[in-house]
């Protein structure tokens, strides 16, 4: 027999879906952050996220708000990181009988937030009991611009990129467990907070980006993922990765490692991407025209094997697996 947690969370995927077929009009199964469907002239984006009660948040420290919030921005960053629009939303919510009715009120107004802030029209949904805790699916149904950005598509020689301060919020969360009140702000709200980059994912969406990917289980984990759907080796250069004083000063503070809450920490919600080496100076200078959000060069992509070294060298952690104990 094998356990669930010898295979893991993307072995289960590939043991589930490996006799999944679709049709014509699925141009973008499995795979990816969203699933891509073509109707008449126009790609549909399709994809839907899950958030567990003591898996991805803790009443503890999360107010239902940002439960919700968060529950919605999971989902609509899969849609930034096809460079895609954001349309309609589904809410599927399970909770225990003895729930207090005003709690979920609250979270409806996370979701319903998020939703606006995402300009997603939330449509409907289901509603479940469960026999302890709190679940919140979301679905979102979105439209792709032109041809939407797949993780196959990074190409030896581009350069990788990443917006924002990835690790910020495996940083939160720490602090949050340890129950420390004087972290800095930053770092709590990029946990229980998280924006998700619709605008930003369909500006690099323009044609000129070659693969891109939301950073939710972690940067070496998530570029894995482009690395084995391009067929390329990535290789992350620790020098060049970007980090915050905040950063900095807590990591020290507490003894965690900046560094690696940046290569393994998950749930940023950042855009990670890659581009072809002559285009990136000219895009980067635009994005930042833009956007009041940092972009940095980290990396570069190489030939295959597929994989993702960190300073030419194996990375031994990855990031977040559901059904592996950390190690």
């Amino acid at each position: 027999m094998t356990r669930l947690d010898q295979l893991g969370e993307f072995g289960l995927i590939d043991l589930l879906t490996k006799n999944v077929s679709g049709n014509s009009s699925v141009l973008v199964g499995i795979g990816d952050d969203c699933a891509v469907v073509q109707e008449g002239k126009k790609q549909h984006l399709f994809t839907c996220d899950a958030f567990i009660e003591n898996i991805h948040f803790r009443r503890a420290w999360a107010s239902p708000e940002d439960i919700g919030r968060k529950a919605a921005a999971a989902a609509l960053s899969d849609i930034a990181a096809m460079g895609g629009i954001a349309r309609y939303m589904l809410v599927t919510l399970a909770c225990a009988r003895d729930t207090d009715v005003t709690y979920l009120e609250r979270i409806y107004t996370g979701l319903k937030a998020g939703s606006e802030e995402g300009r997603v029209a939330l449509i409907g949904g289901d509603t479940t009991a469960s026999c302890e805790g709190i679940m919140i699916s979301v679905t979102v149904i979105g439209k792709a611009l032109d041809n939407p950005v797949l993780r196959s598509g990074a190409r030896p020689g581009d350069v990788v990129a990443v917006t924002g301060y990835p690790g910020c919020a495996a940083l939160g969360l720490h602090a949050l467990e340890q129950g420390d009140g004087s972290a800095p702000e930053a770092l709590l709200h990029a946990h229980l907070r998280p924006r998700p980059k619709l605008m930003e994912g369909k500006f690099l969406g323009n044609g000129e980006v070659n693969a891109m990917i939301d950073l939710s289980d972690g940067l070496v984990q998530d570029l894995g993922h482009i690395a084995v759907r391009s067929n390329v080796s990535i290789d992350i250069e620790t020098e060049k990765l970007p980090f915050t004083p905040e950063q900095c000063a807590y990591a020290e503070k507490s003894g965690v490692s900046a560094l690696q809450t940046a290569l393994c920490g998950g749930e940023d919600y950042e855009l990670a991407f890659t581009v072809p080496p002559r285009q990136v100076a000219t895009l980067l200078a635009e994005f930042k025209l833009q956007f009041h959000l940092p972009v940095t060069v980290i990396g570069a992509v190489t030939e295959g094997p597929a994989r993702v070294t960190v300073d030419g060298l194996p990375c031994h952690h990855t990031g977040y697996n559901h059904f592996q104990t950390a190690k």
